[in-house]
């Protein structure tokens, strides 16, 4: 596969580990941290027992994986303006699958992100 498809998929695979990741989280409700050992294994043994988060944690380490692979081909200057698009992907998920808001302020923000996507694939 070629460095832009290994660089989408890259994006692509993080994005759906961080939808998977919120939504598993969702499902077991607000976490508090409390500090003491004995609440932290409580907490992390209640995160990885929900296997949204499981296979979110997955998918984003898969994505990492092909990142890594990305870097060892091509420049970073070029390939890191890509990972903004996983702003864009998280949006939009965010928004179909949680009915998270969309203000005005926001699309503008996303709009000037993929601007300057735009401009640096154009190198």
């Amino acid at each position: 596969m070629k460095p832009f498809g290994l660089l989408l998929s890259s994006v692509f695979l993080g994005t759906v580990g961080q939808l998977c990741s919120k939504k598993g989280l969702t499902d077991i409700g607000p976490l508090y941290l409390d500090l003491s050992p004995s609440k932290i294994v409580g907490i992390v043994l209640k995160i990885f027992s929900n296997p949204l988060v499981l296979v979110g944690v997955f998918l984003y380490l898969l994505g990492s994986i092909i990142w890594l692979v990305v870097l060892s081909r091509t420049e970073l200057s070029f390939a890191y303006p890509f990972v903004s698009l996983t702003y864009l992907l998280v949006f939009i998920g965010s928004w179909y699958l949680f009915g998270e808001s969309i203000s005005f302020l926001r699309c503008l923000g996303l709009g000037l992100i993929l601007c300057g996507v735009i401009f640096i694939s154009l190198s």
